[in-house]
């Protein structure tokens, strides 16, 4: 059973939905209209805590001193942290200033970067050292998912999954195979059984 909470913090009340016990995963980006069906499952392994997106138009930094304050309020020092779509820009901001606070960094259909990195993010990705694991969904049309290599050649210990027959909202499109690739990695980390080399999940 999820319940909601809400926190203030820069101006922000973000509203966030919680359930279970364990090492908490942090999902920014997550659609909060019901909780996804990957959110109970990951929530029988890990404490999930669910937080809307962010408003657009902050920058890097800012969103990344934002995120950490979220965390305070909700008590919380170390994540495993998840984020989805546009909330990857934070994420990586988050993961570069505070590389401490994160375990490990999960990115659903991440829109970071483009196929042809430029800016200062994509420059300073070499310095993320978070275990991270970035999905893509095999039928998405939102996210190009050609630039999942991108983001594997640029972070250093990274891993490409590729999930079958998922569309941008991969937690929701294929649920079982969403949850179990994500505990998989959140419980091994540098041990993940996945290699570098992208990797389709089937059903």
């Amino acid at each position: 059973m999820f319940t909601e909470g809400r926190v203030e913090v820069d101006g922000i009340r973000a509203r966030y939905l919680e359930a279970g016990q364990g090492s908490p995963l942090v999902h920014f980006g997550a659609d909060l209209s019901t909780p996804s069906p990957a959110h109970e499952l990951l929530a029988r392994r890990f404490r999930v805590i669910a937080v809307e997106t962010l408003p657009p138009g902050r920058p890097g930094s800012e969103a990344a001193a934002t995120i950490g304050r979220i965390i305070e309020c909700l008590g919380l020092t170390d994540v495993d942290f998840m984020a989805t779509a546009e909330a990857s820009t934070a994420a990586l901001w988050f993961a570069l200033a505070e590389p401490e606070r994160v375990r490990a960094l999960v990115l659903e259909a991440p829109t970071a970067i483009g196929a042809a990195p430029r800016g200062e993010l994509e420059r300073r990705m070499p310095e993320v050292t978070t275990p991270t694991l970035v999905l893509f969904g095999t039928a998405d049309r939102q996210a190009a998912q050609d630039t999942g290599r991108v983001y594997t050649k640029l972070i250093p210990n990274s891993h490409l999954v590729f999930v079958y027959d998922a569309a941008h909202a991969i937690g929701r499109d294929r649920p079982e195979a969403f949850a179990e690739v994500v505990a998989d990695f959140l419980e091994r980390h540098e041990a993940f059984i996945i290699s570098r080399t992208p990797t389709v999940i089937h059903p």
